[in-house]
């Protein structure tokens, strides 16, 4: 056979067992958090509250699902995802909570035009899966500002700022039982942050 068909074809024939030889890349899973709100117990309080979008600090401004592996590592699964980043599942939850808790006369979110007489601000500082020898633990922090708006200079606004920190353990070393852990998490701040907030405006 001439040389000059023969090089193409075997490099043709190279490609083609190496293509099918590859591995399909496995399907990404999403998570989300699942918890019932927590019941909070006290009377309705006159206020109406709003939740802005919360910040976030930039190693976990990600919809990937966040691990430390050890001592000032960080890591992040390729195919195991929030289905949104930490900030927007946070704010949400928090509303929802806060809603359902029937402490507050009204509860809006970022987007809606109602006047609030008081607004919730936050940060996540952090969101993440510590892994450890015997046990993995799913891991948040948050900080809350509460602001009476009905306040005329902005020092005057500022209600309190607070700092929530909760871990629980997972049930397995899997992404799943981190998801499971962390709705535990965010229902235990979430409870704490609603009973402060109540407190101090009814």
């Amino acid at each position: 056979m001439n040389l000059r068909i023969l090089v193409p074809l075997l490099a043709c024939l190279n490609l083609w067992a190496c293509a099918g030889s590859r591995q399909p890349a496995p399907d990404t899973r999403y998570y989300t958090l699942e918890y019932e709100a927590p019941a909070v117990a006290g009377q309705p309080a006159p206020a109406i509250v709003t939740v802005s979008r919360f910040g976030v600090a930039p190693e976990f401004n990600t919809g990937k699902m966040v691990y430390r592996d050890l001592s000032f590592g960080r890591q992040e699964y390729a195919y195991h995802q929030w289905r949104n980043t930490p900030q927007i599942l946070v704010t949400d939850y928090l509303r929802r909570d806060l809603l359902k808790s029937g402490l507050f006369r009204a509860v809006s979110g970022p987007t809606s035009s109602l006047t609030a007489t008081h607004q919730v601000e936050g940060i996540v500082e952090e969101w993440m899966e510590l892994d450890g020898e015997d046990q993995w633990l799913a891991s948040a922090e948050l900080t809350i500002t509460l602001l009476d708006l009905r306040a005329l200079n902005a020092p005057d606004q500022v209600v309190f700022q607070r700092t929530y920190r909760e871990s629980q353990p997972c049930a397995q070393k899997n992404p799943g039982s981190v998801a499971e852990a962390m709705s535990r998490v965010m229902r235990a701040m979430s409870g704490r942050i609603i009973t402060d907030i109540h407190t101090v405006v009814r």
